[in-house]
């Protein structure tokens, strides 16, 4: 079968989104070919791309945004592939399209994967165990986001540290529930803004503060220590200035290991430390990871297959693909009271 175009989510511009035909790239004898069945929208990365955030080198109109979408393997060219038609797979990025931007490129009811348009070593598919729904599944990305930061901090963070996740969105619930798996002895505390998002966290968090009383209450829970490990997931800009509110103070021995803070956001601004002091006073180590990184989607699904990794208290609202304009400025309308949208293209 030749695949020359398919439907995708295009963004014409800034906050101009609509469903049309994409000219697809010709596959190479390393092909596989998928297509799409659910995707969904990142709050973070495609909301800053639907608003015109992101930096000019990093993409340009139209585009086909997204990379959290799940599907069916329709046709596979390569000799040496593990996959067979019929096989649900994670799909996510595909990076060159005939006439348009691919920036991540995952919102496209047709996916060719293969050396050209899927070169990066995060960019390979997965197939999802048979017990992983499709909901689930699609959802297993961003966790990796989250995985692949935790695994960066490994030397910082041990059992029986206190750790404080700032932001309760995918990626910050998700923390949370690595945290747990990996250190199961931690104590989590999560601090978020929203009420709607706190009463999401409670199912994952020992403890849920909001900004305003989370200093007070986690040096009291603490005994004044305050916590070892900040994990910064909120992707705002405005938060990452003040995170040694929550921080120990610690590395003034050999032996007295500094308070560690990692950055997970995908922020869409600059990021301005408040009075360099109190930085400084804290003597802290501080760390930052992009994107995802090979094996984090196979341990997401394992975790999972095996009930470990819960998605059973993040509620999703599922819509028609073809609404997907009316579904990009309904999230950028309600904010962080949406947590997330997923898109259906079964009828497409």
């Amino acid at each position: 079968m030749d695949y020359k175009k398919c439907k995708a989510i295009v963004m014409e511009r800034p906050r101009q989104v609509r469903v049309r035909d994409i000219q697809l790239t010709e596959p190479r004898k390393n092909a596989i070919i998928a297509q799409t069945t659910l995707s969904a929208i990142s709050s973070g990365t495609d909301m800053k791309t639907y608003l015109g955030l992101q930096p000019a080198e990093s993409v340009y109109y139209p585009l086909v945004p997204g990379y959290e979408n799940v599907g069916t393997i329709l046709e596979v060219r390569d000799p040496d592939s593990k996959f067979k038609p019929g096989d649900r797979v994670m799909i996510n990025e595909c990076r060159q399209f005939g006439d348009v931007c691919a920036a991540w490129g995952g919102s496209t009811g047709i996916a060719i994967k293969d050396s050209f348009t899927a070169p990066s070593p995060f960019d390979y598919m997965v197939k999802i165990p048979d017990n992983v729904s499709d909901r689930d599944a699609v959802l297993a990305y961003l966790p990796c986001v989250s995985l692949k930061g935790i695994r960066k901090i490994a030397p910082y963070l041990k059992d029986g540290h206190t750790v404080v996740i700032v932001g309760a969105g995918m990626i910050g619930t998700s923390a949370m529930q690595i945290v747990r798996i990996m250190y199961p002895h931690c104590r989590i505390v999560c601090i978020e803004r929203n009420e709607y998002r706190r009463s999401i966290a409670a199912h994952y968090a020992d403890y849920v503060f909001d900004p305003e009383t989370g200093t007070a209450k986690l040096k009291e829970l603490t005994n004044g220590v305050l916590a070892d490990v900040v994990i910064e997931c909120s992707g705002n800009q405005n938060v990452v200035g003040s995170l040694h509110q929550y921080l120990k103070e610690g590395g003034w021995g050999l032996d007295d290991p500094p308070g560690h803070i990692h950055l997970q956001g995908d922020y869409p601004g600059r990021i301005v430390l408040d009075s360099y002091n109190y930085w400084f006073n804290k003597n802290c180590s501080l760390t930052m990871s992009c994107a995802l990184a090979p094996t984090c989607k196979e341990q997401i699904l394992q975790w999972m297959s095996e009930g470990k990794f819960d998605t059973s208290h993040l509620p999703c609202e599922v819509w028609e693909v073809g609404k997907a304009a009316e579904a990009y400025d309904y999230l950028h309308k309600k904010g962080s009271d949406c947590f997330k949208i997923l898109l259906d293209w079964r009828n497409l």
